[in-house]
């Protein structure tokens, strides 16, 4: 059975003792109702899993010692851009693509979005994300951005040489660009909006050197896309392969 897992800011860490507070605690107190000397599993935030044993359990706030740590290395830094989609299905998102390892995901808005930024959304992102990272055994939660507009995407786009777009009307088969994808590199995934990319959206795209591709014959929900298209990435980049 896989030991309970919790996300601790850094600056909680002192001498070999992290201190657990906030809705963690709220969560290891109330609703695990753990005891001191249980064993659980601490992560930073930082790519390294703690083992700890508590040694204080109490409703404010409660202190695990370290035992052992050990690094899970990065195996791909994978940013998934997908537009807004209606709450539930930009929620479930969210979720499957945490546990499939996604580095960062930037929401946002395009002309055919029918769903508008209201302002609320990075916090309910960040909790699902966070319960996913529990789920998944993650050691380091994924960056949840602020919507942005098109226009912003484009800009961020500068940082990525490896840039995949799905599109229900490109005929390119997407089996080649991701054979061709290196691991070593950051990879930018893009997903429409349920009224999909104008074509000038498509067009803006291809001059940041974006690969367009077509994921079949059946056009897929944005939600079931952005699953998808980053579980064929992380086959064709070997990331199904556990680490013996």
């Amino acid at each position: 059975m896989s030991l309970n897992r919790f996300f601790i800011d850094k600056s909680n860490l002192i001498d070999n003792i992290v201190t657990i507070d906030g809705e963690e605690n709220q969560h290891l107190f109330s609703v695990l109702r753990l005891r001191v000397g249980e064993k659980i599993m601490v992560c930073l935030n930082d790519g390294i899993e703690h083992l700890c044993e508590l040694v204080k359990v109490d409703k404010k706030s409660s202190q695990a010692k370290i035992l052992q740590s050990a690094e899970q290395k990065v195996r791909a830094k994978i940013t998934l851009f997908m537009a807004l989609i209606k709450a539930e299905r930009m929620d479930w998102a969210v979720q499957k693509v945490t546990e499939l390892g996604v580095s960062e995901i930037v929401p946002f808005t395009s002309e055919n979005c029918t769903v508008k930024d209201k302002g609320n959304k990075l916090d309910r992102f960040n909790r699902i994300a966070l319960s996913a990272s529990k789920q998944s055994g993650r050691v380091k939660l994924p960056k949840i951005c602020n919507t942005m507009n098109f226009d912003e995407v484009l800009n961020k786009l500068a940082d990525f040489s490896q840039i995949i777009v799905a599109y229900e009307n490109e005929t390119s088969n997407a089996k080649t660009a991701l054979q061709n994808l290196d691991v070593t590199k950051p990879i930018a995934l893009i997903i429409g909006s349920e009224g999909g990319f104008t074509l000038a959206e498509i067009e803006k795209l291809k001059n940041k050197n974006a690969k367009i591709v077509s994921l079949g014959e059946t056009i897929l929900r944005a939600e079931t896309a952005s699953v998808a298209l980053l579980s064929a990435v992380n086959y064709e980049l070997g990331l199904w392969e556990k680490d013996k």
